[in-house]
C-alpha cells in the first residue's frame, strides 16, 4: 500500500464524520428556509437566519476554533456536534423567531469549530507529497454530500419538525465515528492573521469577488428556497433545484481550475461572472411573478432545461471562490500567502452576513420579488469591476502563479499554502 492510500485509510473515520456534518449542514440551510415559509414568517425573517448563521460562523472560525483546539480535537468535536444537535432539535420544539435566530447563530459558531478541527486535522496529518490529493478527495466528499443533502430532503418526513429530528441524528453519527477512531489527532498551531487592507491592495478582484460570492451564494442557497415555497413549489422540487446548483460545482470545479492554471485566471473568473449574471437576470424575470411561469413548464422538456440552467449557475457561481483564492495567491507576496487564504474566508463570510441583510432590507423597501434583482445587480456589479481591472492590469506571469486547489468557504486550511 502506497503512502497516499495508507494516509487515506488512516483518515477514513474523519472523512466519514465530516461527510455527516456537511450532509446535515447543507440540508439544514434548505430546511430552515422551508420552516420559515411553512410557519408564515416574512421573507425578511427568512433572510436574517442565514445572516445569523454566517455571523456565528465568522466568530467561531476566527475567534473560537483556535481556543477549543486546546481542549483536544475529539472532545471539542463532540462538544460542537452536541451544540448542533441541541440547536437542530430546538427547531422542532420552539417557534419564537428571536429564539430560532439565536439558534442559527449558535449553530454557525459550533459548525465553524467542527470544520476548523476537521480541516486542520487533515492538513497537518498529510505529508507534503500527498496533501494536495487528500484535500482534493476531501473537497470532493464535501461536494458530493452537498448534493446528497438535497436528495436526503426528498425522503425526509413531510413534517419539518420530524425532519429536523431525523437530521440531528447525523451529528450523532459523526460523534460516534470520530470518537471511535483509532488514529490520534495532531497538535495544530496557527499564526496566520487577517489582512483585510493588505489583501485588497494586493488583489482587489479577489477581495471584491469573495465578498460578492459570499453575498450572492448565501442568499441564493438559503433565502430563495423560502420564496420558492411561497410560490407553492413542493419541498422535493425545491431540494432538486438546490441540488442542481451543488451538482454544477462538483462537475466543473476541477475543469475550471485546470483551465485557470493554464490561462489568465481573470478570464475564467470574468466568464463565470458573465454567465452567472446572465442567468440571475433570467431568473429575476421568471421569479418576478407569482410562480406561474415555473408551474407552467413543470413536467415538460423546458423543466429539464431549467434544471440544466441551475447546474450551469452552480458551475459559474459556486466554483468562483476557489478561482478567486487562487487569484489572490497569484498576487500575494509569498510571506503573506497563509494570511491571504484566511482573509479570503473572512471576507466571503462577511459577505454571507451582508447578503441576507441586504435581501431583508430590499424586501422591506420594495417587495419580495426584488430579491432576485438584487442578486443580479450584485453579480453584474462584480463582473463590471473585473472587466475594469482586466483592462488596467496585466495578467500574472506563469512563474508567479499558484496551482489551483479546490477551496471551500468552510475552511482556513483547504487553500493554496505556498507559491511555486
Amino acid at each position: 500500500m502506497n503512502e497516499f492510500s495508507a494516509r487515506l485509510l488512516t483518515l477514513r473515520s474523519l472523512f466519514l464524520a465530516m461527510a455527516s456534518v456537511q450532509l446535515v449542514t447543507a440540508a439544514s440551510g434548505t430546511l430552515v428556509a422551508l420552516y420559515f415559509a411553512e410557519t408564515g414568517a416574512s421573507q425578511e425573517v427568512a433572510a436574517l437566519a442565514p445572516a445569523a448563521y454566517s455571523l456565528g460562523f465568522l466568530i467561531g472560525c476566527f475567534y473560537i476554533a483556535g481556543w477549543i483546539t486546546k481542549v483536544g480535537h475529539i472532545r471539542s468535536f463532540a462538544a460542537g456536534a452536541a451544540i448542533c444537535i441541541g440547536s437542530t432539535l430546538i427547531f422542532a420544539l420552539s417557534e419564537p423567531v428571536p429564539v430560532l435566530l439565536f439558534v442559527r447563530f449558535a449553530t454557525g459558531v459550533a459548525t465553524a469549530g467542527l470544520f476548523a478541527l476537521g480541516d486542520a486535522w487533515i492538513s497537518v496529518s498529510a505529508e507534503k507529497a500527498s496533501r494536495g490529493r487528500l484535500l482534493a478527495v476531501y473537497a470532493t466528499v464535501l461536494g458530493v454530500m452537498s448534493v446528497g443533502s438535497q436528495l436526503m430532503i426528498q425522503v425526509l418526513p413531510a413534517d419539518l419538525n420530524e425532519a429536523f429530528i431525523v437530521v440531528s441524528l447525523l451529528y450523532c453519527v459523526a460523534i460516534v465515528v470520530l470518537t471511535a477512531a483509532r488514529s490520534d489527532p495532531p497538535t495544530v498551531q496557527s499564526s496566520a492573521n487577517v489582512r483585510i487592507r493588505g489583501l485588497f491592495k494586493d488583489s482587489p478582484t479577489a477581495w471584491v469577488g469573495a465578498f460578492t460570492v459570499g453575498m450572492v451564494a448565501t442568499t441564493l442557497l438559503n433565502v430563495t428556497p423560502y420564496r420558492a415555497a411561497t410560490f407553492g413549489i413542493s419541498t422535493k422540487e425545491i431540494a432538486l433545484l438546490i441540488g442542481a446548483l451543488y451538482l454544477g460545482r462538483i462537475l466543473f470545479m476541477y475543469p475550471l481550475g485546470w483551465a485557470s492554471d493554464r490561462h489568465d485566471r481573470r478570464v475564467i473568473i470574468l466568464i463565470n461572472g458573465v454567465i452567472a449574471s446572465a442567468l440571475l437576470l433570467y431568473f429575476s424575470i421568471v421569479g418576478s411573478g407569482d410562480g406561474s411561469a415555473y408551474h407552467a413548464i413543470f413536467g415538460t422538456i423546458w423543466h429539464s432545461v431549467f434544471l440544466g440552467l441551475m447546474v450551469i449557475l452552480g458551475a459559474a457561481l459556486l466554483t468562483m471562490y476557489s478561482l478567486l483564492v487562487a487569484h489572490a495567491m497569484d498576487r500575494t507576496p509569498p510571506v503573506y500567502v497563509a494570511a491571504a487564504s484566511v482573509t479570503m474566508l473572512f471576507v466571503t463570510t462577511a459577505g454571507g452576513i451582508a447578503g441576507p441583510l441586504v435581501a431583508s432590507l430590499v424586501s422591506v423597501v420594495f417587495e419580495d420579488s426584488a430579491l432576485h434583482w438584487a442578486l443580479f445587480l450584485m453579480m453584474a456589479g462584480f463582473t463590471v469591476f473585473v472587466s475594469i481591472r482586466f483592462a488596467k492590469r496585466d495578467a500574472t506571469s506563469p512563474a508567479e502563479k499558484t496551482s489551483h486547489v479546490v477551496a471551500g468557504t468552510t475552511s482556513t486550511e483547504v487553500a493554496p499554502d505556498n507559491k511555486r
